[in-house]
């Protein structure tokens, strides 16, 4: 192999090559350079424009799309107005950047706004235009900025159509935050001296990035109005600010809404660095080319010596893993490569020890799930097999069916465990907030624990302050908090042991409090109490059941609340306690709703309701799945058809005319999305008001929507339990006979 030049060789002959055409060119490149400054500055504000004015339609089109969601709910559909706007402020509270929720009549009158109690008297709508806008067309419109009748203030309507028989029964209007779109300009980090402005179709100012307080709702710079009634949908001009500024301006205005978005550079930003650099070209040119030659000799002579010590050093660290940053290398850039060097061969090791302890503790949690899901298959599995081959006499048959019942409650359990956490993580957890009194929560979760505190002859005792005082939460999900709470303390006392809940008033704060006299929390294992997936003991060998999560969910379910939870024992075999410590809510608590109770509280379902005569279609691509339904359904004296597939039911559908439709989701070819959306667009008199419900193992919240959203009445998960089923039909043909 030929040995290649040496280093200051190459850098003599770098200066050579470089020098001949900066000679040449010179004259060329200080004549272009101003050109090619000018076309970059245009084509990037020209992007951001552009990437802006999405981001602009992208908001106002979920707005559109959460509206039209909206617009579905049954209770306007009944026209039940009252139970509507209850529903929009609960739609409300979820939508930070909106103001109000509007219901309009088509001629322009407020039936419902949620910024007043219902049944007050409401003004006409305001900004008329984008209404009449979306009764001619029939179409969502995003109206122009102006000030609302009721609070003065300004805002962007956003219209939808709600169409009843071909025709606008309704206009459903979100009241939007002007500063919902001063986020946009925000995240885009646009330089401090640049001024953004979002304009409506009207050219008033929506959004601006300075002193917006004073020109929210005014027009635009004249210069600027001038050069937008051209009509070009984007384009670059030098205009006036509003404070008379001379700008570069890039706008572009949107084909969907006809917003638009533009942007002031101020000409000396982009000019002044322009003659300083060529000023700074013309006068560094000359002595670049003395000093050049010079320097390339000098440098090569002092970045060889270092350069040839960090080769040896990075062999060293291939080779043994490590490497050692001891003498000096005459160039502080190559000092700081060893040093990164080192710091980077510390980092892969501490990261190489992360990993090994993440991947056992991978493999821990999935040896635990498995353990945790098979354990009760197995009984599950053995007693139906031994029920199936006829080997359980009677006096057996009421226990196996016991077994069977509560171990498929515990892999339920288990599984909406897992579910949890998978929403706690990917941030899709969603509370159901209402003021409320904590004492009934608790009581119910202390009902839930007592067969098992029964079981295990523990004393279950509560002190519960009924003046603690109100919080603002979710009674399922607290609820949900207490029983992991209790259970937790149920499972680590031993017999005979003694399990308190407390609720007190502290503060500011609502403390529930639960204590226990059971085997406490070693000091080594306390601080990581709270943490997924960490058990003090996951060997084989361990004394208690569960897959860790029960505390890791509570925790955030309480953080989710605004509160805090905190774990306290003196050691091992002195008893733990746990405290929950919830704000307090100044307002009048809502009673708690009645929740099914934890399915390892009872497992005894409810005995349903009778169906007797009721014509159900059943459409299920799973022959067990038909099965068990027609079990369920004729056993409460249903008249029950089934169907392997969507088009056999859209036929059964037109010809046998069932009371109610119950269709799985997943199914071979087309699924229970487009079964339901072809069935409503059938007339009434084929059917296509039949109700439905969606029988799916699909049970995310997003499923539940999707399957509202395309057409059915109700969405329930499986398992379901054959009581609860029965109930549900029964429920729904009912709903659908009044309507």
């Amino acid at each position: 192999m030929t040995p290649g030049m040496r280093l200051r060789s190459h850098l003599i002959a770098l200066v050579l090559a470089v020098l001949v055409p900066m000679v040449v060119f010179a004259a060329i490149v200080v004549v272009m350079f101003g050109r090619q400054q000018r076309a970059a500055a245009e084509r990037g504000a020209l992007e951001t424009a552009r990437a802006l004015m999405n981001a602009v339609d992208e908001t106002l089109g979920s707005t559109v799309t959460t509206l039209e969601a909206l617009a579905t709910a049954r209770s306007l559909a009944q026209g039940d107005l009252k139970e509507f706007h209850a529903e929009a402020r609960r739609v409300l509270a979820t939508q930070p950047d909106w103001k109000d929720i509007i219901l309009l009549a088509p001629d322009g009158r407020q039936l419902v706004n949620t910024a007043r109690p219902f049944g007050a008297p409401l003004p006409s709508a305001s900004e008329p235009a984008s209404l009449e806008a979306v009764v001619l067309t029939r179409r969502p419109v995003v109206g122009d900025i102006a000030r609302g009748r009721l609070s003065g203030e300004y805002a962007v309507p956003v219209r939808v159509p709600v169409m009843r028989s071909e025709r606008v029964a309704y206009v459903l209007t979100g009241v939007l935050k002007p500063a919902a779109l001063g986020g946009v300009l925000a995240r885009q980090r646009i330089p401090a001296d640049w001024i953004g402005t979002v304009f409506d179709r009207r050219n008033m100012i929506v959004v601006r990035t300075r002193s917006v307080e004073q020109f929210l709702g005014r027009s635009l710079s004249p210069d600027l109005v001038a050069v937008l009634g051209r009509g070009a949908p984007e384009g670059w001009a030098v205009t006036r600010t509003l404070e008379g500024t001379p700008v570069y301006t890039a706008y572009a205005r949107s084909p969907k809404t006809g917003w638009g978005i533009a942007f002031g550079i101020p000409r000396a930003s982009v000019d002044a660095p322009l003659e300083r650099s060529l000023l700074a070209i013309g006068a560094g040119g000359v002595a670049f080319a003395v000093l050049a030659l010079a320097l390339a000799a000098l440098v090569g002579r002092r970045i060889t010596a270092p350069m040839a010590t960090l080769a040896d050093a990075a062999r060293h660290f291939g080779e043994g893993g490590t490497m050692h940053a001891d003498g000096p290398a005459g160039v502080s850039e190559v000092d700081d490569v060893r040093q990164a060097f080192v710091g980077a061969a510390a980092l892969v090791q501490q990261r190489a020890a992360e990993a090994e302890a993440a991947a056992r503790a991978k493999d821990q949690f999935l040896a635990v799930v498995s353990h945790e899901l098979r354990t009760p298959l197995n009984a599950v599995y053995g007693w139906a097999r031994m029920l199936q081959s006829g080997q359980v006499g009677e006096e057996q048959m009421k226990r196996a069916l016991d077994v069977i019942v509560r171990q498929s409650d515990a892999q339920v359990q288990l599984i909406d465990d897992l579910l949890d956490v998978s929403r706690v993580i990917s941030g899709k957890m969603r509370l159901d907030v209402r003021p409320l009194e904590l004492t009934a929560v608790i009581e119910q979760a202390l009902d839930a624990v007592r067969p098992a505190a029964d079981a295990k002859e523990i004393r279950l005792q509560s002190v519960l302050d009924p003046r603690a005082g109100v919080v603002a939460g979710d009674p399922d999900r607290l609820r949900q908090v207490t029983w992991n709470l209790l259970m937790n303390a149920v499972k680590f006392t031993p017999n005979g042991g003694r399990v308190q809940a407390r609720l007190q008033r502290a503060a500011s704060h609502v403390e529930i409090v639960v204590s226990d006299t059971g085997r406490g929390i070693a000091p080594d294992v306390l601080p990581f109490v709270f943490e997924r997936f960490r058990q003090a003991d996951s060997s084989s060998t361990r004394e208690h059941a569960g897959l860790g999560l029960g505390l890791a969910l509570a925790k955030h379910l309480v953080e989710l609340h605004g509160g805090s939870i905190t774990a306290q024992s003196a050691g091992e075999g002195q008893g733990a306690t746990f405290v929950v410590r919830l704000p307090l809510a100044y307002a009048e608590p809502t009673p708690a709703r009645a929740a099914r109770a934890h399915p390892m509280a009872d497992s005894a379902s409810a005995a349903g309701a009778r169906l007797d005569d009721l014509r159900v279609l059943v459409v299920d691509d799973d022959r067990e799945a038909l099965d068990l339904a027609v079990a369920i359904l004729a056993g409460a004296g249903a008249l029950v058809r089934v169907c392997a597939s969507a088009p056999e039911a859209l036929e059964a559908l037109r010809t046998w005319r069932p009371d109610v439709l119950v269709s799985d989701i997943e199914m071979p070819g087309e699924d229970g999305y487009t079964l339901i959306r072809k069935v409503r667009a059938l007339g009434a008199a084929e059917g296509g008001h039949t109700p439905a419900v969606a029988l799916t193992a699909y049970g995310r919240p997003q499923d539940r929507g999707l399957s509202l959203t395309a057409g059915y009445n109700m969405h329930v998960p499986k398992p379901v339990d054959p009581g609860e089923f029965t109930a549900i039909i029964a429920s729904v043909a009912q709903r659908g006979t009044a309507a």
